[in-house]
């Protein structure tokens, strides 16, 4: 049996709980042998199931009447089972199947495995934690299982225990080793089983019918995914969870019908009988219906009526064809009840395998078969006929189809792109079609675009941003084109010589230090701004002439605290020197004197004017912090008046940057000549009174200075 099979087995199902006990890949894993439990003898006795049932009724109902002490029994991939026991006995080693409302473990019967038996494996189904708080749910479990037990044949699933274990609802059945007669169909396509191999599947399937019937137990949803068949050729009727049991009260958790309050639910329509359909009672024939449906597909790998309930093919007038391997014979048998949407009330399980296996041969005397073969000759002549009108008419709407084609081919190059843009539904053949008769003048219509672009632009350069989408759009239409491809390189090319160009404009303004604009010449911001216009992710590398330049004047400005100079330089190396790792620090320095550098040449260019403003000392006191530290820690490194003699020289100097009253200046001319008198006080001690004088001469001459500030 191929894995693919295999795989398709678990699946979710929205009509009911579709779970398939099936083999899976992980029975190889767990060393599962590959065969049925061979007696139920393992297992409890009926009377003591029949105690299982009551008790299992009891705690189901307990459980069902206080929904606030249901925990989750698993997710919805079932891994928080595995590895659990349940009900001391059942210990879960795989998920290998899953439904609509129940999950299918392989469970290891650790009873029956202590005990030495060949094959202790049985199949769990367990109602998933999402439907364990809804009682309908778990009803329905428990009467499959009333149900299943009540029947006891090879070719029905056998149901051996059910109970509920701390909320987790469970049956445990028989393990089957096969695959569905739903992988048997779509492994089978598309010619379908010959008919001496489905006799071989409908012969026990019936056997297990008519044993259901004869106990009163109408199964109500039979379809594919619910026959198993063993390797062995073994049929196994699965699910009777939507069962019905003939003449009884009524379950008010299965299958729905319209004149009740709750939506359809339990059968599967596209196998349901007309009378299902119509909301009556399933009764044995509507099962026997179901089965000749699957006998159908078991022949063809086609349903009867392409997947379409019974009723809406009647109303359709949806004819049945005959299977190609079904005998000629056996075709009335399956064409009364299928074309008639339901089967007589006299016809049961049996007579129907009788008819089915009915030799008819050894009846038909000479001229009974002349009359047959005439029959068979005006049936198939009749069955020839109808494909023959059903071919015309097919043959007709092509012709008008085509036709209808052949007109659109008439359009002009612009109607063909605008049906091509437009949302009307167009064949893909045809919709290349026309690209391909009218290439040329739709290309040609781009062309023109690019063209109107190149000279209509309102700047110095072209607007290749707008032409790069044109091109774009036109590949859309012909992807492959070398037009296209052509054109799109020079246009690639021309980007790219224009923004080297402009690079090399900006380049040369940086390398002659004009960074200021000047008269009829576009400055370097302009240009900067047409790169970024042209393409918005270019980056920009200034030149080793440029950097070198730029870093001499930056140092030099810094080092003399040009502030209108730093202005200037501060903006051309944010915007073109930033990624210079050479002058990353310098900027970051300059970048934080800004504000004090901006003040200071507000204040520098107010006086020439008739209202200068005040100097702004906090500015200077930033902008020269490194000066005056540097006096300061030489001041108080001093060690002769030779000393403060070169300090007061480059104080002098630095003072000629600011107003004569400014109070750091003063300050420090103030501790320069205390430090003179200190150190006169100690020219006398030593008795060298000249030298003394001098140095107080030199502390009374800042002590003037700073009395006319």
């Amino acid at each position: 049996m191929a894995d693919s099979n295999k795989d398709k087995s678990i699946s979710n199902r929205s009509d009911g709980d579709k779970t398939k006990v099936v083999k899976s890949q992980n029975k190889d894993n767990n060393k599962v042998n590959k065969r049925n439990l061979k007696t139920e003898g393992n297992f409890k006795s009926n009377s003591t199931r029949n105690e299982n049932s009551s008790q299992f009724c009891n705690d189901a109902k307990n459980a069902i009447n206080n929904q606030n002490s249901i925990k989750p029994a698993s997710t919805s991939d079932g891994s928080s089972l595995l590895g659990k026991v349940i009900k001391n006995r059942y210990e879960i080693e795989s998920l290998i199947g899953h439904g609509g409302l129940c999950d299918v473990y392989l469970a290891k019967d650790i009873i029956l495995d202590s005990s030495g038996a060949d094959n202790p494996h049985v199949a769990l189904k367990i109602l998933q934690d999402e439907f364990a708080e809804q009682p309908e749910t778990a009803r329905m479990l428990i009467r499959e299982a009333q149900q299943t037990q009540k029947l006891s044949h090879p070719n029905i699933l056998r149901v051996y225990d059910f109970g509920v274990d701390a909320n987790v609802y469970f049956l445990v059945m028989e393990y089957v080793d096969g695959e569905t007669l739903e992988q048997l169909i779509q492994r089978s396509r598309p010619n379908g089983l010959s008919f001496s191999a489905t006799m071989s599947i409908v012969g026990q399937a019936l056997n297990a019918l008519d044993y259901a019937h004869t106990k009163g137990v109408v199964h109500a949803d039979l379809k594919p995914a619910n026959i198993m068949i063993t390797p062995e050729g073994n049929v196994k009727l699965l699910d009777f969870g939507v069962s019905k049991t003939h003449r009884v009260q009524e379950d008010k958790y299965a299958a729905r019908r319209p004149s009740q309050s709750l939506d359809t639910l339990g059968y599967t329509p596209n196998y349901a009988s007309k009378p299902v359909l119509e909301g009556k009672e399933p009764t044995f024939q509507d099962d026997l219906f179901a089965f000749c449906c699957i006998i159908y597909e078991l022949l063809s790998c086609k349903h009867p009526y392409n997947r379409t309930p019974v009723n809406e093919a009647l109303k359709k007038s949806l004819k049945v064809v005959k299977p190609n391997n079904l005998p000629f014979s056996k075709w009335p048998v399956l064409a009364s009840i299928l074309n008639s949407g339901s089967v007589k009330e006299d016809v049961n399980a049996r007579l129907l395998l009788a008819k089915l296996n009915k030799n008819h041969l050894k009846l038909i005397t000479p001229l009974a078969a002349t009359v047959i073969l005439a029959i068979g000759a005006a049936y198939t002549f009749q069955h020839q006929q109808d494909k023959i009108s059903e071919l015309a008419l097919t043959l007709k709407k092509s012709e008008e189809a085509l036709s209808e084609q052949l007109d659109l081919l008439k359009l002009t190059a612009t109607e063909a792109k605008q049906l091509v843009d437009s949302e009307v539904t167009v064949h893909p053949v045809i919709k290349e079609g026309y690209l391909r008769v009218h290439k040329e003048s739709i290309l040609g219509q781009f062309e023109s675009e690019i063209d109107s672009i190149l000279n209509t632009s309102n700047t110095s350069y072209p607007n290749y941003d707008q032409i790069e989408l044109v091109l774009s759009n036109a590949r859309s239409y012909y992807p492959d084109s070398h037009k296209i491809e052509v054109l799109s390189v020079d246009i690639q090319s021309s980007k790219h010589s224009t923004l080297l160009s402009i690079s090399r404009q900006i380049n040369s303004h940086l390398e002659k230090s004009r960074y200021v604009k000047e008269p009829d010449v576009r400055s370097i911001y302009d240009l900067k701004h047409d790169l970024n216009t042209i393409h918005r992710e270019y980056r920009f590398v200034p030149s080793s002439l440029a950097s070198e330049v730029f870093g001499q004047q930056l140092t030099e400005a810094l080092k003399e605290k040009d502030a209108a100079s730093l202005v200037t330089l501060l903006k051309v190396g944010n915007t073109f020197f930033s990624g210079v790792e050479e002058y990353k620090d310098k900027l970051v320095t300059s970048n934080q004197m800004k504000d004090s550098i901006l003040e200071m040449k507000l204040y520098i260019q107010s006086l020439d004017s008739n209202t200068p403003l005040p100097f702004p000392a906090h500015a200077a006191r930033i902008l020269y912090k490194e000066d005056f530290d540097g006096l300061h820690f030489r001041l108080d490194k001093a060690k002769t008046t030779v000393h403060l003699d070169k300090l007061v020289d480059d104080l002098n100097v630095l003072s000629k940057r600011f107003p004569e009253n400014f109070e750091d200046i003063n300050a420090l001319k103030f501790q320069i000549a205390n430090k003179y008198l200190d150190f006169s006080d100690i020219l006398l001690n030593k008795r060298k009174a000249k030298s003394a004088r001098r140095a107080m001469q030199k502390a009374n001459a800042l002590m003037q200075q700073m009395e006319r500030s």
